[in-house]
């Protein structure tokens, strides 16, 4: 391992791939992120961590890196109504002290010989954004593959890796690429000056043996390369093939999608956004021409919950009762509602409504995965903790998840029955739960969603960016309906066939195109990936220590 990198150029380093990995993805200066940006960002963190001299660097700058990549590219988090120092504070620190460990098992691939250490790196990469993307704590923002929506064709292997595949071709690129530009440092003795490196270098190149020592470091990164090439050339390769031969849809679905750009949770916002999102529908119903089949509006635009309140909904708004509206339609809705779950102790669960034209609440599903110290506080059960939360943030409880991975059926113009999921808020970010509703008969997504408290362009083209790959994964089209954007929808291949600008009001009746029902090679074995990636970097850095640990006690 080669340690003659100072802690000052270290640690610019890391603050170098940090810029260019918040640039990479979607960002105020970059909307659609950059894949240049992602594509580079790694290149000068990785012979930062290799070469680090110690454990506790290693550590530090691991922490730092995660630290500023969440700081940077989730500053948004901040306009999190009460909770910012939770949401943003909070989850900065805890992905500094989560980086220490990622430090430490990058610093650990170092050990390895040269041709194997990149892909390690990529392994043990692959292995941080899928634990960082798991669990009650789970937050997948801040990833590799955020920024390679332009990659159109590599990012197709989607289907077969998930994103976890791109992120590991993403991360083992400026890993190789780092490994081989750096391969003549192996010359320079550790405490060698930049003059001392030229001499030595034009000394190699003169002297014979060094020669020879320096040609065999290059050629030992040919293979290396030439696999790495290999890799992305199938990848990009089969997702050309399948641009090339997009998927045909059996039919349509015209859905209504109203985009009413208000805060339901403001003050006066039940009222207000029931009186505009009713006004837009039925401005997108009349001008469109055509019938529509459904009608969808956003996370908690029916902010007091449907069931418990029929009364309220059939005489409010005063101005245009909830209810009359609906029947005036003659289309069911899709809205997003608390919905009571548990009456003996008041506990209600973020939940979508299905209601018929007549006001029927037709069914519902609840949010499965909450958002950790916001929608819910973890580990309540304990009456300290609950102390601590009811004394520091005033409550300690929050939502109930829901349990059950629903679909919904509704009839198009056709005559046929289409079945659609619709998971809630930030869950379209997460794979696995999405391949399980689609697993569940799912036809076509249709998420539900409340972003406009972020009041930035990037928190809302991030959250599309992350939700895009859902479509690739399982090969489906994804619906995004949310109160002020990114509202949008995206065919199976990823492409956007139609959007909404953001932060204005619009509604627009889209013929959503449903294709077959398929299962991919990811519905069907889910993270595989990122497990064999997580096993396989775990037991050679431990199969490694135990080498190393032989060879010291002999």
């Amino acid at each position: 391992m080669v340690t003659n990198m100072s802690l000052p150029l270290s640690v610019f380093s890391v603050i170098l791939s940090a810029i260019m990995l918040s640039l990479g993805i979607p960002n105020e200066l970059f909307k659609q992120g950059s894949a240049l940006f992602g594509l580079l960002a790694l290149l000068p963190l990785y012979p930062a961590l290799r070469d680090a001299k110690s454990w506790a660097r290693a550590g530090f700058l691991g922490g730092l890196m995660m630290f500023l990549v969440h700081a940077l590219s989730s500053f948004w988090l901040a306009y999190f109504k009460d909770f910012a120092i939770f949401t943003l504070g909070g989850s900065a620190l805890l992905n500094f002290f989560f980086g220490i460990l990622v430090g430490w098992l990058l610093r650990a691939s170092g050990r390895f010989s040269r041709p194997v250490r990149p892909f390690l790196f990529a392994a043990i990469w692959v292995a941080w954004e899928w634990f960082k993307s798991s669990g009650f704590l789970a937050y997948p923002w801040g990833t590799l593959v955020m920024s390679s929506r332009e990659l159109t064709g590599l990012i197709q292997i989607a289907e077969i890796t998930g994103v976890w595949g791109i992120s590991f071709l993403m991360a083992l690129f400026p890993a190789i690429v780092a490994e081989t530009i750096t391969a003549p440092r192996s010359l320079y003795p550790p405490d060698a000056t930049l003059f001392d490196r030229k001499r030595s270098l034009s000394r190699a190149l003169a002297e014979s043996p060094a020669r020879s020592s320096f040609s065999a470091t290059l050629r030992s990164m040919k293979a290396p390369l030439a696999f790495t090439a290999f890799l992305f050339a199938l990848a990009t390769g089969f997702g050309l093939w399948r641009l090339a031969s997009p998927p045909k849809p059996e039919t349509t679905l015209n859905v209504v999608l109203v985009q009413q750009n208000g805060d339901p949770w403001v003050d006066g916002g039940l009222s207000r956004n029931l009186l505009v999102s009713q006004k837009l529908t039925r401005e997108a119903i009349a001008k469109s021409g055509k019938k529509a089949d459904l009608v969808v509006w956003s996370e908690s635009v029916l902010s007091w919950p449907y069931r418990e309140n029929a009364k309220y909904y059939r005489k409010h708004p005063r101005s245009d009762p909830f209810v009359d509206f609906m029947a005036s339609t003659g289309v069911p809705l899709l809205v997003g509602s608390p919905v009571l779950v548990d009456p003996l102790n008041d506990g209600y669960s973020n939940g979508v409504v299905y209601i018929a034209p007549d006001g029927e609440q037709l069914g519902w599903y609840g949010k499965m995965q909450l958002v950790g110290f916001a929608e819910y506080m973890p580990f309540t059960e304990y009456a300290w903790v609950r102390k601590f939360f009811d004394a520091v943030v005033g409550f300690s409880s929050g939502w109930i998840p829901g349990t059950e991975y629903t679909t919904f059926p509704v009839t198009n113009g056709e005559g046929k029955t289409i079945r659609f999921a619709a998971p809630i808020c930030f869950e379209d970010a997460f794979p696995s739960l999405i391949a399980k509703l689609h697993n569940a008969g799912s036809d076509i997504l249709i998420n539900l969603t409340n972003d406009s408290w972020s009041r930035t362009d990037s928190a809302e083209f991030q959250h599309f960016a992350i939700a895009s790959f859902r479509a690739i994964e399982l090969r489906t089209t994804l619906v995004r309906s949310t109160n002020a954007g990114y509202s949008v929808v995206i065919d199976p291949l990823g492409r956007v066939i139609f959007d909404m600008p953001l932060f204005v009001e619009d509604a627009v009746n889209v013929p959503v195109p449903v294709y077959p029902h398929r299962t991919t090679l990811y519905a069907r074995f889910g993270d595989w990936f990122p497990a064999l990636m997580t096993l396989l970097s775990l037991a050679a850095i431990a199969i490694g220590e135990f080498i190393d640990r032989r060879r010291y006690f002999r």
